[in-house]
């Protein structure tokens, strides 16, 4: 069997040629680097320097050998770097599940953050919906997700990473589009668009509770998974909708967004979750840049 320490013994012996230099260099006496040599040469089956010449000299299966010899430490020490590397987090991949109307704001800074900071490290981005996240965590289908809350499951640490007020959007042609504000009181009887309760029930609930809360009764309710289908209605005509407010990054030519007064205490959160205890030291690593980074009020801003 050859050995690591075999092949760096033969190889401190071909860059010297010489025995006693050789052992020097390896911090070793003469008799026991000679002895690394011939069980090399033993294991495989063919000598490796001429013993005949006053000079040390290599065979020719001994310059074969070298040039193989070196490629192996080379691969060896390559492998040991990457294995490190990715202990430490610093390389490997990550696998980060995201919510559409995170991909406005939050997903664009998240993947820039760690492309600076851990560029050897590869990403896959999935757009799963929040439920969706939380499966495929579970079943390791994803080290990380961008989710909404709550998130309370055995095993799932999470980070609030962005939160954000709603905003009211109209059509253009509409009434109201003329107003600078509006208040939830200026919804009622309006057809309204909103998320759906099984799939969007985060926004849901947080937008139908704050109808609920001011009492404020819509006409026709139309039921959309995604947000920028909710703006595709809305500029259709077909009524109005409470969106986070991200989704003024989103272009519609027959849409308007107005701020939303009188719930300044309201927002629309974000959270960022993984598994615990982690398996991928890179999801470690991730959580950690982005703690660092929301310390920086700029870094969203």
């Amino acid at each position: 069997m050859v050995t690591l320490a075999q092949l760096r013994c033969f190889l401190a012996v071909v860059d010297e040629m010489n025995f006693r230099r050789a052992a020097d260099r390896l911090n070793m006496t003469q008799p026991p680097l000679t002895r690394q040599i011939q069980a090399l040469e033993h294991a495989i089956g063919a000598p490796l320097f001429d013993r005949s010449a006053r000079a040390v000299k290599l065979t020719a299966a001994g310059h074969a050998f070298a040039r193989s010899a070196r490629r192996i430490l080379a691969q060896t020490g390559d492998a040991v770097l990457d294995a490190r590397r990715i202990a430490a987090g610093d390389a490997g991949s990550l696998t980060i599940a995201f919510t559409a109307a995170s991909s406005y704001v939050f997903l664009p800074r998240f993947v820039a953050l760690l492309r600076a900071c851990m560029p050897e490290v590869s990403l896959t981005l999935r757009e799963m919906n929040s439920a969706q996240q939380l499966i495929a965590l579970r079943a390791e289908q994803i080290d990380m997700g961008l989710s909404r809350p709550p998130i309370i499951e055995p095993g799932v640490a999470s980070l609030r990473v962005y939160r954000e007020p709603l905003s009211v959007v109209l059509p253009h042609t509409h009434a109201l589009a003329a107003h600078d504000t509006l208040a939830l009181e200026d919804l009622a009887g309006q057809n309204f668009i909103t998320y759906p309760p099984v799939e969007g029930v985060y926004f849901h609930s947080l937008i139908t509770g704050l109808l609920h809360a001011k009492g404020v009764t819509v006409a026709q309710t139309q039921h959309v998974t995604q947000t920028h289908s909710i703006l595709a209605l809305v500029g259709a005509g077909l009524g109005v909708a409470l969106v986070p407010r991200s989704a003024e990054r989103v272009r519609f030519a027959d849409v308007v967004f107005k701020r939303l007064r009188g719930v300044d205490d309201v927002t629309a959160d974000l959270l960022l979750a993984w598994r615990t205890p982690g398996d991928n030291p890179a999801c470690a690593s991730a959580v950690e840049h982005v703690v660092a980074a929301l310390r920086d009020p700029r870094w969203l801003a």
